[in-house]
């Protein structure tokens, strides 16, 4: 575990720590990563002069989970996959990463509209106000 303030397990980013790791044990074939996109990604350039095979979990827009909207869309070696049906976990040696996080800030916007509505018509219960 890692954190960037080491306020738990070590610090530093974790792409040092696994560099470290697999530069003591060439044994380490496989990774699996979950987290933001551009960590994904970074995780994935590390691994890669190591030919560990880098496993991720996409967290794309998912409106359906069927595939039929085509809001979750990624490419992977050249193929276009939808992460509701054909994942979330998929080699991230393959993952197309600029469109990938292209598509994430696509609803950006739209994102913050409705969380800024959400907090201004939501019920607050007395008890979180405090007692005076």
């Amino acid at each position: 575990v890692t954190t960037d303030d080491g306020s738990y397990g070590q610090k530093g980013f974790v792409t040092q720590v696994l560099k470290e790791l697999l530069d003591k044990d060439k044994l380490i074939k496989k990774v699996w990563t979950i987290g933001p996109a551009i960590m994904m990604k970074v995780t994935c350039e590390t691994t890669k002069p190591y030919q560990a095979e880098t496993i991720v979990s996409l967290n794309s827009i998912m409106v359906d989970g069927t595939g039929m909207c085509g809001s979750c869309r990624v490419t992977i070696g050249g193929e276009t996959k939808f992460v509701c049906t054909d994942g979330p976990e998929f080699n991230g040696q393959l993952v197309d990463w600029t469109e990938f996080m292209n598509r994430l800030s696509r609803y950006k916007d739209s994102e913050k509209k409705s969380w800024d509505l959400y907090h201004e018509h939501t019920h607050v219960c007395s008890c979180e106000r405090g007692t005076s």
